[in-house]
């Protein structure tokens, strides 16, 4: 997310919200935007950089405003018979939590301070 212009993405405002959110938080460079399956315009998928394979689908269709959903994806699974823990209606914090632990980031940076 390191080179990504959020603001270019075709997406929704609320997704692209989230994602300015999430790379304040959390280490940009250890997460992409993965673009090999088209989604809603309210949802995407990160992954992390190293394989690409561990994956997270993230989305704010249909959640209570301000909340968010993700499912989790790992290797393991296949298209035909995924595995997958799914959260929805998350707050920002509750989110991050779950991501920082599904890609093993070992670091959460606060949110700056706004005067």
């Amino acid at each position: 997310m390191s080179t990504l212009n959020i603001w270019a993405l075709d997406k929704d405002q609320s997704i692209k919200h989230l994602l300015l959110l999430l790379a304040e938080q959390l280490d940009r460079d250890a997460l992409a935007l993965d673009e090999r399956i088209i989604t809603d315009s309210r949802a995407l998928y990160l992954c992390d950089t190293v394989d690409g394979e561990l994956r997270a689908y993230l989305f704010t269709l249909a959640q209570r405003p301000g909340q968010y959903g993700v499912h989790l994806e790992y290797p393991e699974s296949s298209e035909v018979n995924p595995v997958y823990d799914a959260f929805e209606n998350l707050t920002l914090d509750a989110l991050v939590d779950l991501l920082a632990l599904h890609f093993d980031l070992r670091e959460i940076r606060p949110l700056p301070i706004l005067h």
